[in-house]
């Protein structure tokens, strides 16, 4: 009796860990799929940003010939905004899933 109470707690062992194998492959493979995104994104911000600003250099000049850098500040701010919002998700994320797998361990 004890060799077949042993089979079926190593069985359920084993499915259990099989289990989670399985999800942690599927978290994975969904963290992965989000990072191309934000690149290509990314990418486009800065080239959006580098053309407004490249287009806003052309006509902002004082009177004394010194470019006026107040709209420019604008652009770097609304590139910012949204990198920094995109990393503040990240560690909120991070710590949430951090916060899960600790209290599933206890």
């Amino acid at each position: 009796m004890a060799a077949g109470a042993r089979g079926v707690v190593v069985n359920r062992t084993h499915r259990v860990v099989r289990e989670q194998a399985l999800t942690m492959r599927e978290q994975k493979s969904k963290s992965r799929s989000l990072w191309v995104p934000l690149g290509i994104s990314s990418i486009l911000m800065v080239m959006i940003c580098y053309a407004i600003w490249g287009m806003l250099d052309g006509y902002d000049l004082t009177p004394n010939g010194i470019p006026d850098a107040s709209d420019q500040l604008m652009i770097l701010l609304l590139w910012s905004l949204p990198v920094t919002a995109a990393v503040m998700g990240l560690v909120w994320f991070k710590r949430a899933r951090t916060r899960s797998d600790s209290e599933a361990q206890l």
